[in-house]
């Protein structure tokens, strides 16, 4: 995990670039009170991700809790700035900027009793299973995509590329890489696509999910 402060951010910075061809999406700051409607947003999309599948379990209104299971984990990162909006919540994406690891830890750790109580066994398998991916992730100054999700109705228009490509244009300011997680195995080539590569990849503990492990660096091609 990386050492550091985040750095001061205006709530509503706001980006407007072409990230896909001809298609122009607004990428904002996601001010405080976004955070409910973009959490939706990705406890929606996020109902079949093996991820959180294994970690909070599949019983019971999966959406609902997957949805809160986001509020609880984005009201602090979204008043850190690391929370960010496509459009009016056509899409979301939480980048965890490199200087930033302490915060976010500090922010996790204080989301983990709420999130506890949407598991069935108090958070075991959920604890269990993040540590052993946060023990994987290189341990050096990278951006880190925590999650990046996209409303059923934007799908296919550019959005979730938008995103990640905003963020990579972060990482490559500061000059340094990024990295990401997935359990989904289509996602895989979307990632190689955008210039990530695979460095690792492993069934996690206990007949887990297989997980991917990807990073991009500057001087790879976007």
């Amino acid at each position: 995990m990386l050492p550091g402060v985040p750095r001061a951010r205006p709530a509503q910075a706001r980006e407007r670039r072409c990230y896909c061809p001809g298609v122009p999406i607004e990428i904002t700051r996601a001010a405080p009170e976004r955070f409910s409607a973009l959490s939706a947003v990705l406890g929606r999309a996020f109902v079949t991700e093996p991820m959180l599948q294994w970690s909070l379990g599949t019983h019971g209104d999966v959406a609902r809790r997957f949805a809160q299971y986001f509020e609880y984990f984005n009201d602090t990162l979204a008043r850190l700035g690391m929370l960010w909006e496509a459009g009016r919540a056509r899409g979301a994406a939480v980048w965890i900027p490199a200087e930033a690891d302490n915060a976010f830890t500090e922010a996790v750790d204080a989301s983990r009793p709420s999130v506890h109580t949407l598991t069935r066994d108090g958070g075991r398998r959920y604890d269990a299973f993040w540590e052993w991916i946060g023990a994987r992730i290189p341990d050096e100054r990278l951006w880190h995509l925590d999650s990046v999700a996209v409303e059923a109705g934007s799908r296919g228009t550019g959005v979730g590329t938008a995103l990640i490509r905003f963020g990579l244009e972060l990482a490559r300011a500061e000059n340094i890489g990024a990295c990401l997680e997935t359990g989904t195995p289509t996602n895989v080539p979307y990632y190689e696509h955008l210039g990530f590569r695979v460095i690792d990849h492993a069934d996690a503990p206990h007949s887990g999910p297989h997980i991917w492990f990807l990073r991009w660096d500057p001087s790879d091609a976007v």
